[in-house]
């Protein structure tokens, strides 16, 4: 598989095309299946088969570092032969170190030896995600790995996370298709993320209520409770009111990135690179970003405080009703301030983005739409993305119909501007052609012929239709020769009228 490399905002390979990554989670958090999915490689050919060339592919700590300093090497074997099925299926692998809830304890993530509570209550909330904010215990436990907490042989929390990964990242240096490293997934504050949930409350009981005085403890057991929370979620549908609450959360989540988080990715990349000198770092910010609130996030320094090469932007977003079955209250307008947010922290920091996390969605006929609507906004920005995740019933969804699209994998050249027509099944893409080769996924290339390949602006041009076995889709290479001015390459059926 061809190495890619960065070029300001793009992705390209190693023949200097831009590269367009598009695929799924895969991970699994039960400890009780060794976190391992149970699957073989037909999985991953049918990944292929739909257009997917790169997985998101999480790692436990308590996986990997059972006890402190001893690694499960027999653990690391068996996420290398998925890597190696990916491979063999031309699909590019970033290793993911995913937690929820920081700890084994309390969802998935550190192993009990990392935990610190202090014996204080672990509280279950209505969802997963509430726990971060009711729970003392995981809270606690966060606050300790935060602040290097030494473990029973004397090593830092985080010292520890550093040396994991720097094992990690050794034992699969071999793994030609693994092209990065997600340090943590969703990094909480701990307990400062009570500050930056408490802005945002207070925010809404002036700008919605009316309050003056605000208390703080009566207002938070309005989020947790369930018909009170779907009432404050309509309320923030009022876009004005909705950037009032997550600018006022701003500065307290970016305090905890710039001092805590960005020291901490510093560490960690420093152990990687010790050991895999290239190799993306996947750039995460805080938990509270997936909901819009614009990121601090810094870029990885050295010790010298040189910015390190190979960077990439890799935020989620959620609107606020994930993991619940209220789509009647989704509301684009968030997802689309989420997005817009992350595009202005992606331009700041110059960087490729790749949305790391999206979706999330149940089986309801509505995630069809969504999922469109969401794509078309990586469209527009020219973002990659991993569809958020893999699961029984993935086939089957109505969301993964939107996933099968056509899109151009590397562009022979600067890429413009794509859009997929799902209606008409038509692609077009707009790219200045540097003369290398252009590969277009379409989810129907068996169906198609030449004349259904329609290249716009350039003097001549070469094309080819590649069908996977046994399938309808494939891949469509155009050449079209130098130039300095826009082409535009248009692809699906019914045959289509030349210019």
């Amino acid at each position: 598989m061809k190495k890619l490399t960065i070029d300001g905002q793009r992705i390209v390979n190693e023949d200097g095309a831009q590269v367009i990554l598009s695929g799924v989670n895969l991970v699994c958090k039960e400890k009780e299946k060794g976190y391992v999915d149970p699957c073989n490689e037909s999985l991953f050919t049918w990944f292929h088969e739909q257009g997917f060339n790169v997985i998101r592919l999480g790692l436990i700590w308590d996986g990997v570092e059972p006890k402190p300093g001893v690694y499960d090497n027999e653990y690391l074997n068996k996420i290398k032969q998925q890597i190696l099925w990916a491979e063999n299926n031309d699909i590019y692998v970033f290793l993911d170190m995913h937690q929820d809830l920081y700890s084994s304890l309390y969802g998935d993530g550190a192993p009990e030896w990392a935990t610190f509570s202090d014996g204080l209550p672990h509280v279950v909330g209505q969802i997963w995600s509430d726990a971060y904010l009711e729970s003392p215990a995981l809270n606690r436990a966060l606050d300790h790995f935060w602040d290097n907490t030494p473990a029973n042989d004397g090593i830092g929390l985080q010292d520890h996370y550093a040396a994991m990964w720097k094992h990690v990242a050794a034992f699969f240096a071999d793994c030609t298709n693994i092209i990065g490293y997600d340090m943590m997934n969703e990094p909480y504050p701990g307990s400062r993320g009570q500050e930056v949930f408490g802005t945002i409350i207070a925010a809404y009981a002036q700008s919605v209520m009316g309050m003056t005085e605000v208390n703080m403890e009566q207002l938070s057991a309005l989020w947790f409770d369930e018909e009170q929370k779907q009432e404050i979620l309509v309320g923030m549908a009022d876009m004005d009111i909705y950037r009032v609450l997550v600018e006022s959360a701003k500065e307290a989540s970016q305090v905890f990135e710039r001092e805590i988080l960005a020291p901490f990715f510093n560490k960690t990349a420093a152990a990687i690179r010790s050991v895999v000198p290239d190799g993306f770092l996947m750039l995460e910010t805080s938990y509270f970003s997936n909901m819009a609130v614009e990121s601090g996030l810094e870029l990885v320094q050295n010790d010298e405080g040189i910015i390190v090469h190979h960077q990439v932007y890799a935020p989620h977003g959620y609107d606020l009703v994930v993991d619940t079955e209220h789509y009647e209250i989704y509301n684009q307008d968030r997802v689309d301030l989420i997005f817009a947010t992350h595009r202005k922290v992606q331009e700041r920091l110059n960087i490729p983005a790749l949305i790391g996390e999206w979706g999330a969605f149940t089986d309801h006929p509505a995630t069809l739409g969504l999922s469109k609507a969401l794509i078309s906004i990586f469209e527009q920005y020219l973002w990659s993305n991993t569809y958020w995740c893999w699961c029984d019933g993935f086939r089957e969804s109505p969301y993964s119909k939107a996933l099968n699209r056509a899109y151009p994998q590397a562009t022979g050249g600067v890429l413009v501007e794509y859009h997929y027509d799902y209606d008409a099944d038509i692609i077009k893409v707009d790219y200045v052609p540097s003369g290398g080769e252009t590969l277009i996924y379409h989810p129907r290339v068996a169906l198609l012929s030449k004349e259904n390949v329609v290249v716009a602006g350039a003097d001549s041009s070469l094309i080819e239709l590649r069908p996977f076995p046994d399938s309808e889709g494939g891949i469509v290479s155009i050449i079209a020769p130098q130039g300095e001015t826009t082409i535009t390459i248009t692809v699906g059926k019914p045959p289509l009228e030349q210019k």
